[in-house]
């Protein structure tokens, strides 16, 4: 009874360890932005589809990871430190349950001792748990799919190895009932778990030899033929299962596996040695068209090797580098992909790595005798582990804002023009154009893609036009669109060159446009409210009072207390004659600053045609009160109180802080017309 005691009270003290360190290594990405995809995400499942994510049927794609973010997004919305803390969580317990993992399967080793299978067990889990390789999964927000489906992937397996356990005899059902659900869990997670049936069937070959386990027709009855049931029926019954896995076997190409063979001996480098580790690895382009013999010969001879001594391999070696080939099968082998690797696919793959060297260092440093590690062994232990630590939080350091992250990626991948496309955009996200500038210029004279010089186009020419160059901004407009005519951004752009033109009817007909493409072509990013409240504010100025209305309330309906869009909506009503609406409108707005300034204005306006002055003097002085500087309504009130007889010196007073907020020689003279008269008999 003590010595069970014992093992449990060290296995909690081994979880607390995992998880101040965990903690303790992850604290500083606690506060980080969203990161790249992030917002694009949020957009997606939070702002304009958040119930959906919340029905079961029918079964969703990624449903799992969609319902997480909106469930952050509930509690906390953009606050990013709980949508970082349920990263770090998931990450977390699957270091835990990589622990239980690795000591159920040592502990049945007649060889090893339990201290010795925790000792194992607990190494294993940090090295899985401060790998840097996994920030990808944990830190990036957008990539806690690979960190929620390895979690139920894991779980999946460790509920297997519970219930084959031959000393729980009354608890099969319960516990091959636990792999199933976690497998369905993991499955809508993350598609990349549909190889969990052939990790099981490994664990089997490799570990369950001895009479520790239940005979293999009991799992096959429990186990084997529902996960295959559980899978195909998953298949059926999910719309975005079914379809990746059809486009997957639509795909398959042996030249790009061939090729595959370089990426896998760097991702087995990067997971021994996670060092100079990279948001966007940039692989030669040759390796796809003329993949190399040389690396292709070194895997079959190593595939040769593991079937003819299969049975003579340490299983655990075995298990380790056949699990890495397994869970890393989906994306890098027959099926291609645009990023050859990527480190958050790598996520489950490195558990069976971190599984091996544990196994290889204890078997160096282990001292049968003592029964633990050796003095220089344990001391080489924790300076790899310290090391490891300082890796990961220098790792995550890049993640503090969308700027580091990719002037990072650009230090280490200096040829990628996607890195060159992403650093540029969020240059300009930043306003910060003269660093813009340059990457823009020479993407846009690059050998990239279409979409990717398209969008540097575009972006030129929105630089051009903040400096006023406005010829040379349309033409990058006109260039963009020439390159990609699908692309939406370019129409936008050109639209709001013929706006600030005064050319509204031509700057509807490229909004008009830039919506089409939106629809028809189906982006990968949502369609910016910002469209709709473009085309509202110019079918305004066109007097299509009707069209404005219905566009802006498109705009309302996605970001439904904007001021800026209430604002338009007053204003519309205001011009179309909807005098009541238009006064409801404007105090619907809340929150003060200047468009609550200007709300008042015009509801000031509003009341001197009702000839409401008194009324009328009170939302021009609301106005002021909440933006001083707002010209328009000390005009307004000046004019007003002259118009009524007023306080002439009170009457000047606004009518020279008008003047001194606007500059425009038309208000200039109007103004100096009213002093003149005030000053006459």
């Amino acid at each position: 009874m003590s010595d069970i005691f014992s093992t449990k009270a060290k296995l909690l003290i081994s979880i607390l360890t995992m998880l101040c360190l965990i903690l303790i290594a992850y604290a500083n990405t606690l506060f980080s932005p969203f990161n790249f995809d992030d917002q694009a995400l949020l957009q997606r499942v939070a702002f304009y589809n958040p119930h959906v994510y919340h029905q079961v049927w029918p079964v969703q794609y990624r449903h799992l990871f969609y319902l997480s973010f909106s469930l952050n997004h509930s509690l906390s919305g953009l606050d990013t430190f709980s949508y970082h803390l349920t990263n770090i969580l998931f990450h977390f317990s699957s270091s835990v349950v990589v622990l239980f993992i690795v000591f159920k399967t040592l502990n049945k080793d007649n060889n090893l001792g339990g201290n010795t299978a925790l000792g194992l067990s607990l190494t294993t889990g940090i090295l899985f748990g401060l790998n840097p390789l996994n920030t990808e999964a944990v830190t990036y927000l957008s990539g806690r799919a690979s960190g929620i489906g390895g979690f139920f992937y894991l779980l999946a397996l460790l509920f297997f190895i519970m219930g084959s356990e031959r000393n729980r005899k009354l608890n099969i059902p319960i516990f091959y009932s636990l792999t199933l659900l976690a497998f369905g869990l993991a499955l809508i997670s993350k598609e990349t778990t549909l190889t969990f049936p052939l990790a099981v069937i490994l664990y089997e070959l490799c570990f369950m030899r001895n009479k520790c386990w239940h005979p293999f027709k009991v799992r096959l009855f429990f186990i084997y033929l529902p996960i295959f049931f559980l899978t195909g029926t998953l298949l059926i019954l999910s719309p975005g299962l079914r379809n990746i896995a059809t486009d997957w076997l639509g795909k398959i190409d042996t030249n790009y596996a061939l090729a595959q063979a370089k990426v896998l001996i760097y991702a087995l480098k990067i997971c021994l040695l996670p060092i100079n580790l990279t948001f966007d690895y940039d692989f030669p382009a040759h390796w796809l068209i003329s993949p190399s013999l040389f690396p292709v010969s070194i895997w079959l001879i190593v595939l040769l090797v593991f079937i003819k001594n299969f049975r003579w391999i340490s299983p655990v070696a075995a298990f380790s580098l056949l699990w890495f080939f397994i869970t890393l099968s989906p994306t890098n082998s027959f099926l291609p992909r645009a990023d050859l690797l990527s480190e958050r696919n790598l996520y489950l793959p490195s558990v069976g790595l971190s599984f091996l060297i544990t196994y290889i260092f204890y078997g160096l440093f282990y001292v049968k005798a003592k029964g633990s590690l050796s003095k220089p062994g344990t001391a080489l232990l924790v300076t790899f582990i310290l090391m490891l630590g300082s890796l990961l939080i220098t790792r995550n350091s890049a993640y503090r804002s969308n700027i580091h992250l990719w002037e990072d990626t650009y230090k280490k991948s200096p040829t990628d023009l996607k890195v060159l496309h992403n650093l540029s955009h969020f240059y300009l996200e930043e306003k910060r154009y003269q660093k813009a500038f340059l990457p823009l210029l020479r993407l846009s004279r690059s050998a990239a893609d279409d979409f990717y010089r398209a969008f540097a186009h575009s972006n030129l020419g929105s630089i051009y036009a903040q400096n006023g160059k406005l010829d040379q901004a349309k033409k990058e407009f006109q260039k963009a669109i020439e390159l990609e005519p699908s692309l939406p951004i370019g129409y936008m752009n050109l639209g709001t060159y013929h706006a600030s033109r005064g050319e509204f009817d031509r700057a509807r007909t490229q909004f008009l446009l830039a919506r089409d493409r939106y629809i028809m072509f189906k982006w990968g990013y949502p369609m910016p409210p910002d469209l709709d409240f473009n085309l509202a504010r110019v079918t305004l100025q066109l007097k299509s009072f009707s069209e404005a209305e219905k566009y802006i309330n498109k705009y309302l309906q996605k970001v439904p207390s904007s001021s800026k869009g209430l604002l338009l909506l007053g204003k519309i009503y205001q011009e179309s004659g909807k005098i009541e609406l238009s006064e409801e409108t404007y105090k619907k707005i809340q929150g003060g600053g200047i468009n609550s300034a200007k709300a008042y204005n015009n509801l000031g306006i509003l009341f001197i045609k009702q000839k409401k002055y008194e009324k009328a003097r009170n939302a021009f002085n609301a106005s002021i009160n909440f933006y001083p500087k707002i010209s328009d309504a000390h005009y307004n009130l000046g004019k007003l109180i002259l118009d009524s007889k007023g306080d002439t010196n009170l009457a000047r007073r606004h009518l020279e802080f008008a003047l001194a907020y606007n500059q425009s020689p038309y208000l200039k003279q109007e103004i100096d017309r009213l002093l003149e008269e005030m000053l006459s008999p």
